[in-house]
């Protein structure tokens, strides 16, 4: 593991990834070869430009500006490279190695070699070839008024170094836990997440900022009251026209003025904030170090080099330490295999003795029996609901309502509107149909995710019926679980009567039966295989997409009748027959008993077109990738 690193090393290991490179083009084809050969250009371009644009912005627009305005300029240019860098690391999450370790472990070469040309391989990244160059020009052009500037360079590469060298150290950390194909899921679905959360962290601010700022100015409210004065006065002959307008002059010229002081307040303030946040998190030092450079002390920038580059070395030892132990077997060595469960009979499960541990129960949520529908369509629910609870990519798949709940969250806390009390149940009525339109990727495609476990039901003698009921109720909790949480929202956001609010659950049970049924209709017509892991379609066609795209045109005309019994009592309101009769409430359970009883008899004619299908939906979700 110690042998050193020489140059015929490194000039095999440059040789070996160029011939791979190479390889790996050929086999693309040449229009592949031509497409990367563009974007390659393009980006190459893009770095161009934006190193000239952004030396020009350091050594002409940036002269003389304030330690503020560099630090404002350098936090943008840091954050939106984070951004996009962070952006890779998701959409790669387990690092991808140019030159597998594990092929190298037998030969007489440095083991290190492979790694920092590994390392470096992994600094071909859009973001770092935009956003490099541009970050150089700013420094390079910043040099060119001051030699005080001399140390944002080394302070440069040590951020670079730093951001690079954690990303693959966390990279390398994530390939150790992936090896387990389940396992890798998760922490997909789990860093994607936090990553997305993190996006929307602004947004939040930013509806806190918002609502402040609706507050009214003090400054405004005392100088509409100064000026009423002044207006009363006049009008009541105590000032003539000349002194009216010098007093509205004096008036202008203080509010001005104390403008002018709360805004120097806050920029003070903003600053003081901005210093305090780049201080306590690594990536800031680099624009604290320029903003301190611009008042020509070098003193930060050199300890934030020392600082960034201390980070990025121990980063990169660990690395490699990570790296080497993962390949030679360190992370499994000396782990014992948990012993196998001995099954437990039924009769000594049943009839245990006391002081006896109960067998796990782990199973028993497949021997559940659900009430009102046969012992087949329960099984398929059950064992269906158990699958997306295991399946990663479901859990990526709820993300999209999260998301949408923060964005449509935000902008309805941040808006003053007060809607009418016959409106607030159709924003309810929204937010359940905006869940529902997140399960079309899911509901309208529920036998793709099986794959080969398709077969089961094509051998099962189960009515097909049955078999659409249990896949529609596996996903039911989660449906309704979200749309029952959209319409607390709503309630909490803009109260709706008591007998609306109570209405709003047989309309969500209503609107999830009659989206069921427009989906299973899609699931049997248009199915699309998914391959494992993931949420998109393989080898799709274009006749099934499109009937997926119009399912969403057609969702509002699905969402109609849940809105017959809101309808009916704005119609008796309207022409005043009755007033504040809970006439939804009651037309909204008559309407969901009614819907259960023809979901269930539409399902089994449903049922009838699905077995006449399944051998042609089997050869979909099973074809093999071409």
């Amino acid at each position: 593991m110690t042998r050193a690193v020489n140059g015929q090393h490194l000039r095999a290991f440059f040789w070996l990834q160029w011939r791979l490179r190479v390889n790996q083009l050929k086999k693309g084809g040449a229009a592949n070869a031509i497409l990367l050969a563009i974007v390659a250009g393009a980006a190459v371009l893009l770095a161009l430009i934006l190193f000239v644009v952004f030396f020009l912005v350091g050594w002409l627009s940036m002269a003389d500006a304030e330690p503020l305005v560099h630090l404002i300029v350098w936090d943008a240019l840091v954050a939106a490279f984070i951004f996009f860098w962070m952006i890779g690391l998701v959409t790669q999450l387990q690092r991808a190695e140019a030159l597998a370790l594990e092929k190298f472990l037998h030969l007489p070469v440095s083991l290190a070699g492979v790694f920092v040309l590994n390392y470096l391989s992994s600094l071909l990244s859009f973001s770092l070839i935009v956003f490099g160059p541009a970050m150089l020009g700013l420094a390079l052009g910043s040099v060119a008024r001051g030699p005080a500037h001399l140390a944002t360079l080394p302070l440069l590469a040590a951020f670079l170094l730093m951001v690079t060298a954690l990303t693959y150290q966390f990279r390398g950390w994530l390939a150790s836990l992936m090896v387990n194909k389940r396992r890798r899921r998760t922490i997909i679905v789990v860093v994607t997440t936090i990553f997305i959360l993190l996006i929307q962290l602004p947004n939040l601010w930013n509806l806190t900022r918002s609502r402040n700022t609706h507050r009214q100015d003090e400054l405004s409210q005392q100088r509409a009251k100064e000026q009423a004065e002044i207006d009363r006065a006049l009008q009541a002959r105590e000032l003539t026209p000349q002194q009216y307008n010098e007093r509205r002059t004096e008036l202008t010229r203080a509010y001005q003025e104390k403008r002018r002081v709360q805004r120097e307040e806050r920029w003070r303030d903003a600053e003081r904030i901005m210093r305090i946040i780049n201080l306590c998190v690594p990536p800031g030092w680099l624009p604290l170090g320029a903003a301190a450079a611009s008042e020509g002390n070098p003193l930060p920038g050199l300890l934030g080099t020392l600082g960034l580059a201390l980070i990025g070395t121990a980063s990169l030892w660990r690395a490699y330490r990570t790296t080497v132990r993962f390949h030679t077997g360190s992370f499994t060595a000396g782990k014992q295999l948990r012993p196998e469960a001995t099954p437990i009979p039924a009769a000594a499960a049943n009839d245990h003795a006391p002081g006896t541990a109960r067998p796990a129960a782990a199973g028993l949520l497949l021997e559940k029996k659900l009430p009102w529908i046969s012992e087949q369509a329960a099984i398929v629910a059950l064992a269906g609901f158990r699958g997306l609870l295991r399946a990663p990519e479901v859990k990526l798949l709820l993300l999209s309502p999260i998301i949408m709940a923060v964005v449509f969250g935000a902008v309805i806390l941040r808006s003053e509107m007060t809607p009418p009390l016959l409106v607030r149940p159709l924003i309810a009525v929204g937010a359940l149909s905006m869940m529902l339109l997140t399960m079309v990727q899911l509901v309208g495609n529920q036998f793709g995710y099986d794959r080969a476990g398709f077969k089961i039901f094509v051998l099962s003698p189960a009515r097909r019926g049955d078999i659409l009921i249990g896949k529609n109720l596996a996903v039911a909790p989660m449906a309704l679980g979200m749309g029952a949480l959209a319409v607390v929202f709503v309630q909490a956001a803009y109260p709706m009567r008591l007998d609306h609010f109570a209405a709003a659950f047989p309309q969500m049970i209503t609107l999830y039966l009659l989206f069921c049924l427009a989906a299973n209709c899609l699931s049997i017509l248009a199915p699309m295989q998914v391959a494992a892991g993931t949420l998109k379609p393989s080898h799709a066609k274009m006749v099934p997409v499109l009937l997926h795209f119009a399912l969403l045109l057609l969702l509002p005309i699905v969402i109609g009748p849940a809105l017959v019994p809101l309808g009916l009592e704005a119609l008796v309101e309207w022409q005043g027959w009755a007033t504040g009769l809970p006439i939804c409430l009651a037309l909204s359970l008559l309407e969901c008993v009614g819907i259960v009883y023809f979901y269930r008899w539409l399902a089994g004619w449903q049922g009838v077109w699905l077995q006449s299908r399944e051998l042609k939906i089997l050869e979909v979700v099973t074809a093999k990738a071409e």
